[in-house]
């Protein structure tokens, strides 16, 4: 599913984080990856689309204060 999620996330131009069980589906240096503002990434989304990966730990259960109290979280 590496060629459908690369062509999700160019053509629509969607951000992506990659958690490290999904490090290497799509690399790092992608433009559309903001790995290096994670943080920052988290807080300000609107809508999380969340594949392959669970609300764990990692991610702090999508809880405030990583993620927007006000955030949608579809998985």
């Amino acid at each position: 599913a590496e060629k459908e999620l690369r062509e999700l996330v160019e053509a629509t131009g969607i951000p992506f984080l990659p958690t490290p069980m999904g490090k290497g589906v799509l690399p790092d240096d992608h433009p559309n990856c903001v790995a290096a503002a994670r943080s920052r990434a988290l807080l300000q989304a609107d809508v999380i689309v969340l594949l392959g990966a669970r609300l764990n730990w990692i991610l702090h259960f999508g809880f405030p204060p990583r993620f927007s109290p006000h955030v949608k979280i579809i998985q």
